[in-house]
């Protein structure tokens, strides 16, 4: 055999070390650890949707509401809170609210410290904000119950625009001020007079005055007259209610 006969053959049995095999299970451990998260997520918002869901369906039959209202519970994960049986803020949206005869176009309501019992039939909730607004159109129906054909607008400082018919003066235009009188009773009030009429003679005439008593809102709500908010669309007034129970027949104060 010769010398290059003796390399070709130890080049041909010599043989290529074999390839590290890399660690596969910190890949596999975060695909799991990903699948997990995505699972638990899923069933988390799985569940938040079904207790807005119920809560909704609680408050309107408490409420007797037409429609169901919107209902969020907010901050992430749900199931934490749930676990330790009290919910931080929970909103909910009720459109088209009557009381008294009277339509609330949008009532907006912000529930904080939601605390459920064990069985889940009740809740007691710690302090409830929100705000109730009322179309221009709302507001001019409450007047028609009492007889007053009037048309209302936004006025200068929080005021209400009140034009209508006053029998021996023809149509007048006033600015009203809002009060506020027991169980969410609305007083709109004449304080100034917009049109020239002549024999008015300054007098500042009250028969375009009238009340808007709505009583009773949802969740026991009551009207802050410190806190309202003329605009071009309608009357905003925020309401307020601490320490009330939610229950299958109704809200209680605790």
């Amino acid at each position: 055999m010769t010398y290059e006969e003796g390399i070709e053959q130890l080049n041909w049995q010599v043989q290529p070390p074999p390839p590290v095999r890399r660690r596969k299970w910190p890949l596999r451990l975060a695909i799991v650890l990903l699948v997990l998260a995505g699972l638990f997520v899923a069933a988390d918002r799985i569940a938040v949707g079904v207790a807005e869901s119920q809560i909704a369906k609680r408050v309107q039959t408490s409420q007797n509401l037409a429609a169901k209202p919107s209902v969020t519970i907010a901050d992430f994960p749900f199931l934490t809170q749930l676990i330790g049986m009290k919910l931080d803020h929970v909103s909910m949206d009720a459109r088209g609210v009557v009381r008294n005869g009277i339509r609330v176009s949008d009532l907006h309501v912000d529930l904080h410290g939601v605390a459920p019992s064990g069985d889940f039939t009740t809740a007691k909730v710690d302090h409830l904000a929100g705000t109730a607004f009322f179309s221009w159109s709302d507001l001019e129906s409450a007047a028609a119950t009492q007889g007053l054909q009037v048309t209302l607008s936004e006025g200068p400082d929080n005021t209400v625009r009140v034009t209508g018919p006053i029998p021996g003066f023809g149509k007048v235009t006033m600015q009203s001020k809002l009060s506020l009188g027991p169980d969410n009773r609305l007083q709109l009030t004449a304080s100034k007079v917009e049109t020239s009429v002549p024999g008015l003679s300054g007098r500042i005439p009250s028969e375009l005055d009238f009340p808007v008593p709505l009583g009773s809102l949802p969740m026991n709500l009551t009207l802050q007259l410190n806190d309202l908010k003329t605009s071009g669309d309608g009357l905003r007034v925020r309401a307020l209610a601490d320490h009330v129970t939610i229950t299958g027949s109704g809200i209680s104060n605790s």
